[in-house]
């Protein structure tokens, strides 16, 4: 399953990474318009 997270902040950010953690999504694509909080995600 692919999911989609639109804000990849503090909230979204979590939620991303737990739904990986715990297998419930092969794929977590997220969107972000903030350039700092992009950035983080990609090195996570």
């Amino acid at each position: 399953m692919q999911v989609g997270v639109i804000g990849i902040g503090l909230i979204g950010g979590s939620m991303a990474i737990d739904l990986k953690k715990r297998k419930f999504a092969d794929r977590v694509v997220g969107v972000e318009s903030e350039q700092l909080h992009a950035a983080a995600a990609k090195e996570m």
